[in-house]
């Protein structure tokens, strides 16, 4: 014998938490929309509903790639210009790899993970010092990061990578920013018409 529970039929979060509330109490009240129990079923849907995603933002805004309103605060707390005017996502981005380059150590995987906050397929080549000593003796290491043409064609995108390396990388190491799509460095050939002297890095 299946027993119905009357139940208020709103729909939505506050609903939802109302018809649990009804079914774990029972048949015993009845709650038929207009009906008093049905209000108080949904006061306390509301009240759950509502601390609920008050919760789950608060939470969110803990973390640096999720916050909302308090990316000006992240921003700040890591040294970062105000990103407003942009979209949150880009913000997000920018406080995202600002962290993970304060935070994480110079080795060149955890250098790659800074540098994919900001495009997923970028690539971090390492040049031994040997291989670099007769043109910059000063350089103990050397990497270029490689990023997809029209990645690395964006101002904005090679401005805050290059704030992330600023910060990450430690001082005997130096860097640029170069367009190829990796994991090795493209062939620079001055007669291909695809080269771009500012944009593409020798192969050594």
């Amino acid at each position: 014998m299946n027993i119905v529970v009357q139940q208020p039929t709103r729909p939505g979060p506050a609903g939802d938490a109302a018809r649990r509330i009804a079914t774990w109490v029972g048949p015993g009240i009845a709650a038929p929309d207009g009906s008093r129990a049905a209000a108080l079923y949904l006061a306390l849907g509301t009240t759950i509903a509502t601390t609920r995603a008050y919760t789950a933002g608060s939470l969110a805004e803990t973390v640096g790639s999720l916050a909302v309103d308090t990316l000006p605060m992240w921003e700040r707390s890591l040294g970062l210009l105000s990103g407003e005017g942009g979209t949150n996502a880009e913000r997000q981005q920018a406080v995202t790899a600002r962290w993970r380059a304060i935070h994480a150590g110079p080795a060149l995987n955890e250098i790659t993970v800074t540098g994919r906050s900001f495009e997923a397929t970028l690539d971090v080549v390492e040049i031994a010092q040997a291989d670099v000593y007769d043109t910059d003796p000063k350089a103990a290491q050397r990497i270029v990061v490689l990023l997809p043409d029209a990645v690395e064609a964006s101002a904005l995108t090679r401005a805050r990578l290059a704030a992330a390396l600023t910060v990450q990388a430690p001082a005997h190491v130096a860097w640029s920013l170069a367009r190829g799509d990796g994991p090795d460095l493209d062939p620079f050939l001055c007669d291909d018409v695809e080269s771009q002297c500012e944009r593409d890095v020798l192969q050594l």
